[in-house]
């Protein structure tokens, strides 16, 4: 029962990586009884590893393939796995920036870790390695030749697909949470070079889009609009959200305090991260209950 084990000659760490899990499972095979050994070879593109073994019979030969295929299934999940990854996201990544590669490579493995893809439903309660590894004693039980990179990349069709799912919508929202930072980094800047036409603005928010601008004195804040009217900023719903984060950014208050009982709400996210420095959440007041004692409700 002879194996012939190879991996690309890339990086001489991860055949270093390798020889030290294949020499740990020959020692915890000799304690158990098993003789294993192996020689290495190599060329211009790839390391061998020559696994050998004494024939104990095929009861013993099984266990010595399941523990190869643990020790192989850990060091493909570790090693050759994160390479895939990071090689399809290369290819699907628009403009495959090297910060921005690396940054979906770590989300994706992480989502994998988390979320514990596996192969079918049937086997969501098992970790991966383990499914992996009884796949790779099969193989071996009829191969005596196997590419650890091949294996990751043509051979484990299903993970690849759940792998390219992922990566797909890891891609997306990391490209969208982006282009979100770099438009709020843009209303940042706009906002310290704008001059401040009022000192203090209480924004209430009543939640589902609900909002009303008030002065410091409690009375409602009004702009003269493109026409030359005066115009309430009071509660409307809708396309209002946006509204209200424009006028601030207009107005450029030096203060705003914020009164909500809504702050999962991505315009109270949108309107902390833009007036960072200037804003304030008030966590309990008469605003915040919406019953507001000011002088035009007297």
């Amino acid at each position: 029962m002879d194996y012939f084990l190879s991996i690309p000659q890339r990086d001489p760490d991860i055949i270093t990586k390798l020889r030290r899990r294949l020499s740990a499972l020959i020692i915890y095979l000799r304690e158990l009884g098993l003789y294993c050994w192996y020689e290495e070879y190599e060329n211009k593109i790839r390391h061998f590893f020559y696994w050998q073994t004494v024939n104990h019979g095929e009861k013993a030969n099984q266990k010595i393939r399941e523990e190869l295929g643990k020790v192989l299934a850990c060091f493909i999940c570790e090693v050759e796995e994160p390479f895939v990854i990071r090689k399809m996201i290369q290819k699907m990544l628009p403009f495959p920036y090297q910060p921005d590669v690396i940054q979906i490579e770590a989300r994706t493995r992480k989502m994998l870790e988390k979320n514990n893809y596996q192969l079918s439903p049937d086997l969501r309660s098992l970790d991966y390695r383990e499914v992996l590894g009884e796949q790779i004693a099969t193989f071996l039980s009829k191969n005596s030749q196997l590419a650890l990179d091949g294996y990751a990349c043509f051979r484990m069709g299903l993970r690849r697909k759940e792998m390219t799912d992922l990566i797909k919508q890891e891609i997306e929202d990391y490209l969208l949470n982006k282009e979100y930072n770099e438009f709020i980094q843009l209303l940042r800047y706009f906002v310290s070079v704008q001059t401040s036409r009022i000192a203090l603005v209480h924004v209430i928010h009543r939640g589902n889009k609900r909002f009303q601008l008030l002065h410091a004195d409690g009375f409602p804040l009004k702009l003269k609009d493109v026409d030359g009217v005066w115009q309430e900023v009071a509660e409307q719903t809708a396309s209002y959200e946006d509204f209200i984060v424009s006028t601030l950014l207009t107005i450029a208050p030096e203060r705003v305090i914020l009164h909500t009982k809504y702050p999962e709400e991505n315009v109270i996210r949108t309107l902390l991260q833009i007036f960072e420095g200037r804003i304030m959440v008030c966590h309990g007041c008469n605003e915040c209950e919406l019953s507001i004692n000011f002088p035009e409700d007297a």
